[in-house]
This record gives structure tokens, C-alpha cells and sequence, in this order.
């Protein structure tokens, strides 16, 4: 089978070069267009230090089909590089100078060897395929290269080769993506028949760019003097098939409605053509006053479609129906041709009385004079709004969904595979404490304390950070604090309810250590200060002991501490996270030590305005681990409530405010450790 794809491949590239040297323009495109050398231009996204998002779409529809998906991207992650790709001359020739791309070129050849040394040039971060590209050697390529590939707005059909008992070698491609996301239940389901289960159905991307083309303002003078007090038929890219079947209908129609035709090929002689049969005016010439206008221009029909009462889309007599979405935006009842099956989103409209499908003139003639009774017009126009409204936000939900997987890729990565010298500074301190925690457990008695028992925060010299921790009386509490080797020397002090210090050790170095014997119940200050450092900042961290406390073994915490690293690199990868906590002199990790189905709450957490991320960590017995922001007054913002341990939120707040962080340990086999990072941009 493999030898067969790569005879096709070629013989195609064959039949093109051959067409080109014929004189079709579109094959002379298609074979120009690949001698262009985009090399230096990839090399330089590289020397400006710029991960690389590379997307590929067939042509110029299917890049606006995940356009709302890279627009998204974009708003999440400004600071990536945009590589687009297209296989057809039409997205190329029309999007080559996008505002959405930082590099437009066309796909390489699909073989062994130029997938292979794309691949190796682009080093992208990650990729993305839109709706039904699938190339098989730049799939594998992209795989071998372990590079998070992803298919959106994908969309199949039960007579596909990957759906066939010979198959096989076809299903190998879809092996290659990290993650398919789909358009319906129906294409997850037959995913899931042939057993693929790393699917999710987010939507067509293409509602979202259609509805904000019909939200966007718009005025054509002629168009709206054209559709004044009118019934009007706007008839979008049309072919002589469709026209036929209309030109049969029209004279039972004029009498009501008015006519626009958009063709779909700005042929001129079949322009002149349906000028003369129809003696219609067109867009570009005067204005004689006739009640059939031909739109011979480009690039303005997916708006005008807001000067119709109703719509037709061409192309479903032929090989493919055109967009359905655009006219369904501004809520215009459809009507197409009967080949309409490759494409859901028609089904769909048919089912819910939306759009209607005709076979013949007959056909076209009834459903029109339906349109002229208002309660039928209104259902339609209503069941076509309602879908809208529906399922909108499919590129937002792609991109959720994208960026989540991708942090849970990125963190079961080894914790070397994500670098980050933060990560790799706050860590050092982190063991330092939790070494000498152990060493204060074997002469004290005390064990690691429930619930918080490590802290760490990043420090400016004289810097200070407090926690406020609940003792009980009768129980001794050990706290250990430790910083990275920059530091030169830290204190620590305990203070009461009152402020009043009841215990402190300042000496010069940067090990405190105070032991207390708390006499009555109540909450206590523990104030960690950098006195002294070699550089511009420190981490320092905290360590809480108690006597009849929980035992942390060090194997726990070593696997905990790596996880969490991975995590960390994860989230300034996928995420764009640039810093611990939101500021210096604040708590950025929190260690808990919870028992199954038990939970601790951050209260009192200040944010300043911008992005803010919040990750969590665990062992190899924890199952399920969530994790909930809130208000001050317990209203649920954000929530990470997936069955997996590494929970991960993003937030953005407008203007300072405070919050609560709930962390949930749902499912695990004992107790467990977790460490809770606060990150931010």
C-alpha cells in the first residue's frame, strides 16, 4: 500500500509539472510556488528564539475553517511563530501576506525524504492539520520528531480507506496525531469503532469566523439599493449546474423575489452568458434597475449575504457544496443540490428545517414559495439562529483543549526535558529544606506536618514573606527554613496573635531553625526574611514539623519534586509562564501533605492584574488531583476537575483582586504529597 501512496504522489506531482508547461495557470502556480526557498526565513524565526506553531490546510476554505483556532493561539501564546502551509494554489495565492502567519509557503512534497528535512528545518513546537489532511510521510515525519500533532475541525465519512477492512496501512496516519479533534458525535463514533479514543468533538471552527463576519459592519451602497423593500435570493458560488436549475425556476419566481447571482469561477463567457438568459445587471456595471444582479467581483460574498431573505449555495450538483455557514450567520434559510452527504453541517441544517435540499426546478420552485409564508420563514430563520448560537466558541474550545493536552504531554516528559533555571533554582532550595527537615525529624521526634508542610518563595535582599499557620496547643513544631546557594543569610520568626515575636532565630546563616511548644490553640505567624544575597534575588523555602505529624518518605518527595519540575517547564513551554508567583516576596510553591479525599484551601491569595497559571503535582499513587480558583466569597472562577493527577488553571484578571485556591486530593492510595505552583507572565 505504501508503494502505491508514493506512486500516486508522484505521478500527481507528474501530471501537474505536464498541466503547468500546458498553460494552466493554477498548475503554473502550484509548481512556482514550491521553487521558493523559505529557508533563511525559517532560520531566522529560530535565531529570534520563537517557538514554531506550524498548520497546514489544503486551500483557502480550510484555512478560514481554523483560522478562529490560530487567532485563538495567537491571543494565548503571542510570543510563538505562525507557520502556514497550503497544498492548493487558492490558499496560497490569497493568504500568502496574512496577518495571521509570520512565514506562508507551500506543503513540500509528500516523501520520505523532503517530509524529513522539512521537519528538520521547521522544528516546530507543535502542528496542526486542518479537517482532512493527511499526509502520510509528513505525518510519520512529525511523529519520529515526537512533535505534538493535532487534527482540528476534522471531519470523516464511513466510506473513507480508514473506516475498510484494508485499511490498515491508512489508520497509520491517524496513529500519528496526539489528538483528533472533530466536528460531530458521528465522527467520533466511527474514530472510536476502528478504536481510536484520543478524540474530542469541539465544534466546526468555521461557525466562529462566519458569525464574526456577520457581526462585523458592513455597508454596500448598491446591494442594499438593490435589496430595498425586497424579497432577495442571494445565490453564493454557483455553477452552470446550479444556474440551470434556478434560470428553470425563475420565471414562476420574479414576480416575488429578486436574484443574485454569485459565481463560483469568474468565467466570463459564462457571465455574459447568464446575463443575456436572465437580463440581469451586474455588480460591476451601471445600474439599469433590473430585479437579477450577477456579483462579478470577489471577496465580498460571505457579507453580502446580509442584504438576503434567503440563500442558495452552489457546488451540490457537482463534486462539493460550498460554505452553508456564511448565510447561516445572519440567519438566511438554505437551499443547495442534492450532493450534500461529505458535508455534516448541511445534514444538520436539513434535520432541524434550516436549510432544504432540491433535485429539480420543481423542487427550487416550492421551497422558495415557502419562504413567502411568514411562519415558515420565521421557523426557518429561527432553527438556523438557534444552530449559530449553539455552537459557536468551537475554536476557543479547540484551543483549550489543545493547550491542556499539550501541558500534559509536556510534563510526562522526564523533568530534564523541560529546562527552566527558575524551576532548577527553586528546586535547589526546596531540597536543601526538605534535607534538613529530615535530619530535624531524627533528633526531634516531630514528623512532616498535614496539610502544608513546605513552602518557598522567591525573596529580594531584605525581603520578607509571612504565613499564617493554625497550632495546636499541647504539640511541639519544628520550622526549618533553607534557600538556594546564592543566599547568604535568612531568619526566621514566630510571631503571636498580637505580632508580639515568641520565638526567633537570627543568626548569620541561612538555616533557621525554631522549635516552639504551642500552650494554647491558635494561629501563629511565621515570618522568613532574606537578609543577605550575591544576587538580585533568592529563593528560600520553609519546612513545618509537629510531633504526631505524617511521614514523608524520601523517595515520595524526590519523585514529587522531579514531577513537579517537569510540571513547571511545562507550564512556561505551553502555557508562557515567566515567573514563579506574581511578584517577588510572595509564596509561589505550596507542599501539602493530604490523606484520600481531603482537600486544602489557599485563602487570601493577592493577584495583580495580567495572566496568572496555578499547577499541581503529585506521586505515583495519586489518581485524581483538582483544583479550584475562587472569590473571596467562594464563587467558583476556574476549575481543573479532569480524572488525571496533573491539574493545571489558567486565569486572567483585569485588576488586582484576591482569591481562593482549593486544591482536592480525589483519589489516591494514602497519603500523599503535592506541590501547588502559582506561575505568572
Amino acid at each position: 500500500m505504501e508503494w502505491l501512496y508514493r506512486t500516486g504522489v508522484g505521478a500527481y506531482h507528474l501530471a501537474i509539472r505536464a498541466a503547468a508547461r500546458l498553460g494552466n495557470d493554477q498548475a503554473r502556480q502550484w509548481v512556482q510556488g514550491r521553487t521558493r526557498d523559505v529557508r533563511a526565513d525559517i532560520e531566522a524565526l529560530h535565531a529570534a528564539n520563537r517557538p514554531i506553531l506550524w498548520l497546514h490546510a489544503a486551500s483557502l476554505g480550510e484555512f478560514e475553517q481554523g483560522l478562529p483556532v490560530l487567532t485563538e493561539l495567537r491571543k494565548q501564546r503571542p510570543e510563538w511563530a505562525v507557520v502556514v502551509t497550503f497544498f492548493s494554489p487558492s490558499g496560497y495565492a490569497r493568504r500568502q501576506d496574512t496577518e495571521h502567519a509570520d512565514l506562508v509557503a507551500y506543503l513540500p512534497k509528500d516523501s520520505p525524504r523532503a517530509a524529513r528535512e522539512w521537519v528538520s528545518l521547521l522544528r516546530p513546537r507543535l502542528a496542526i492539520f486542518v479537517k482532512y489532511e493527511f499526509w502520510y510521510y509528513h505525518l510519520r515525519a512529525l511523529h519520529r520528531a515526537a512533535v505534538p500533532t493535532f487534527l482540528v475541525a476534522g471531519s470523516f465519512r464511513p466510506g473513507q480507506l480508514f473506516f475498510r477492512r484494508y485499511g490498515t496501512w491508512s489508520r497509520r496516519m491517524l496513529d500519528c496525531f496526539t489528538h483528533l479533534f472533530v466536528q460531530t458525535e458521528a465522527d467520533r463514533g466511527m474514530l472510536a469503532g476502528i478504536g481510536y479514543q484520543n478524540v474530542s468533538v469541539t465544534g466546526d471552527p468555521r461557525m466562529d469566523r462566519t458569525a464574526e463576519l456577520a457581526a462585523t459592519p458592513f455597508v454596500d451602497d448598491r446591494l442594499a439599493a438593490f435589496s430595498s423593500g425586497q424579497r432577495v435570493l442571494l445565490a453564493g458560488s454557483v455553477w452552470p449546474a446550479d444556474v440551470s436549475i434556478i434560470q428553470a425556476a425563475w420565471p414562476k419566481l420574479k414576480s416575488q423575489w429578486r436574484l443574485v447571482l454569485a459565481p463560483h469561477q469568474m468565467k466570463e463567457e459564462e457571465i455574459a452568458t447568464w446575463q443575456e438568459a436572465f437580463d440581469a445587471d451586474r455588480y460591476t456595471g451601471p445600474d439599469r434597475g433590473r430585479s437579477v444582479m450577477i456579483l462579478d467581483t470577489v471577496g465580498i460574498l460571505s457579507r453580502a449575504y446580509r442584504y438576503g431573505t434567503a440563500a442558495y449555495v452552489g457546488g451540490a450538483f457537482g463534486s462539493g457544496l460550498h460554505n452553508t455557514l456564511e448565510p447561516l450567520s445572519y440567519g438566511l434559510p438554505v437551499i443547495f443540490g442534492p450532493r450534500y452527504a461529505k458535508f455534516p453541517e448541511a445534514s444538520s441544517a436539513l434535520a432541524r428545517g434550516g436549510a432544504f435540499s432540491v433535485s429539480s426546478p420543481e423542487d427550487f420552485t416550492g421551497v422558495v414559495e415557502r419562504f413567502t409564508d411568514e411562519q415558515s420563514y420565521a421557523e426557518s430563520r429561527a432553527a438556523q439562529l438557534a444552530y449559530r448560537e449553539a455552537n459557536r466558541g468551537a475554536g476557543r474550545r479547540t484551543v483549550a483543549m489543545l493547550l491542556r493536552l499539550l501541558l500534559l504531554l509536556l510534563i510526562s516528559l522526564p523533568a530534564g526535558a523541560q529546562t527552566w533555571t527558575a524551576a532548577e533554582r527553586l528546586l535547589s532550595a526546596l531540597d536543601g529544606t526538605f534535607a534538613k527537615c529530615n535530619l530535624m525529624v531524627a533528633v526531634s521526634g516531630a514528623e512532616w506536618r498535614s496539610g502544608l508542610c513546605l513552602t518557598v518563595a522567591e525573596l529580594g535582599p531584605g525581603g520578607t514573606v509571612s504565613l499564617d499557620v493554625p497550632l495546636q496547643a499541647g504539640r511541639k513544631y519544628v520550622f526549618v527554613g533553607s534557600a538556594e546557594d546564592s543566599a547568604r543569610d535568612i531568619d526566621l520568626l514566630l510571631r503571636d496573635t498580637r505580632g508580639r515575636i515568641v520565638d526567633e532565630d537570627t543568626e548569620v546563616d541561612k538555616t533557621p531553625v525554631v522549635e516552639f511548644f504551642a500552650d494554647s490553640t491558635a494561629v501563629y505567624t511565621l515570618q522568613l526574611q532574606l537578609i543577605s544575597t550575591t544576587d538580585t534575588s533568592a529563593f528560600v523555602s520553609l519546612g513545618l514539623l509537629q510531633t504526631g505529624g505524617t511521614p514523608l518518605p524520601d523517595s515520595e518527595y524526590r519523585t514529587v519534586s522531579r514531577q513537579f519540575a517537569a510540571a513547571a517547564g511545562a507550564v512556561r513551554a505551553a502555557g508562557g509562564a515567566r515567573r514563579f508567583g506574581s511578584a517577588l516576596n510572595q509564596w509561589s510553591v505550596l507542599g501539602y501533605l493530604l490523606g484520600d479525599e481531603n482537600g486544602a484551601t489557599l485563602e487570601n491569595l493577592h493577584l495583580p492584574a495580567g495572566r496568572h497559571f496555578f499547577a499541581a503535582a503529585a506521586g505515583e499513587n495519586v489518581q485524581n488531583l483538582d483544583l479550584y480558583l475562587a472569590t473571596d466569597d467562594y464563587r467558583i472562577l476556574r476549575s481543573d476537575a479532569d480524572p488525571d493527577p496533573y491539574p493545571m488553571i489558567e486565569y486572567d484578571t483585569s485588576e488586582p483582586a484576591t482569591f481562593q485556591l482549593r486544591t482536592e486530593l480525589v483519589k489516591s492510595r494514602g497519603n500523599a504529597l503535592v506541590l501547588l505552583g502559582l506561575f505568572s507572565q
